[in-house]
């Protein structure tokens, strides 16, 4: 189970929440609202605004609030900044276009896996996330495919500070079981994904180890089950999956 921070700032957590329901919100939000829905009073939550209004994280509309998009120039500006996904991007989209499938690339941080840039083809599954947005490990195959690219101690303390939950009965949960899938995959190169995140959703992934800035990446494939089976999965789409990984590890290479 992931620990709570031993000295966590509580204004900082405050703001953060502020601008997280925000976000959320589907239109803008007053502030006795917004102090309802975070947990804070009326003044407290107004301070909090007006110093996010400051910084440009909040835009006033009226006498009610909205989320600024400032956040998005700044993901954007750290993705921009991340070599391996300026080598990745253009063979993601092809990878799109040439099987018709989502294709997505994952990096690991801490204990989650976070799309970096997914690319969604005419026809392709609709991904219900986004880009940016923390990921458990243990429930799709990218995720599988970045833990089990770490060292043993490190799946391990990763596992201790993970909470398995089950969004579907075909969920890994056991800790025994999903070592035992981790070392499948350092041996085959190979992970999968049968409905353990979505229920019909079968996913393929290979881990890009070595990403430079001692990142480790992965790259897959996701799409309904109807369409990705059998052999067409197992050697096509899988074969696909390699080669595009394999290709991008030679372009990070140094000359």
């Amino acid at each position: 189970m992931t620990d709570e921070p031993q000295y966590a700032v509580e204004a900082t957590q405050t703001s953060v929440a502020i601008l997280e329901a925000l976000v959320d919100a589907t239109e803008p939000v007053g502030v006795t609202e917004l102090g309802n829905t975070v947990g804070v009073s009326k003044s407290v939550a107004h301070n909090h605004l007006s110093t996010l209004r400051a910084a440009g994280y909040v835009v006033k509309r009226g006498a009610k609030y909205e989320a600024s998009l400032r956040p998005l120039a700044l993901g954007e500006r750290t993705r921009e900044g991340l070599r391996f996904y300026q080598a990745a991007k253009q063979q993601l989209d092809n990878l799109a276009a040439a099987t018709g499938e989502t294709t997505m690339l994952f990096v690991l941080e801490e204990t989650a896996g976070v799309p970096v840039s997914i690319s969604e083809p005419e026809g392709g599954w609709s991904v219900p996330f986004r880009p940016g947005e923390r990921l458990p490990l243990h429930v799709n195959a990218m995720g599988k495919a970045l833990l089990a690219s770490l060292p043993s101690d490190r799946v391990e303390s990763v596992l201790d500070e993970t909470d398995l939950v089950a969004p579907t009965d075909a969920t890994i949960v056991d800790p025994d079981e999903l070592t035992k899938e981790l070392r499948r995959i350092r041996d085959d190169g190979i992970a999968f994904c049968r409905g353990e995140q979505y229920e019909g959703i079968v996913g393929v992934a290979a881990p890009l180890p070595d990403v430079g800035a001692n990142r480790i990446a992965a790259l897959g494939i996701a799409g309904p089950v109807e369409r990705l089976n059998g052999r067409y999965l197992r050697e096509d789409i899988t074969g696909q999956v390699l080669s595009t990984t394999k290709s991008i590890q030679i372009d990070l290479t140094p000359n």
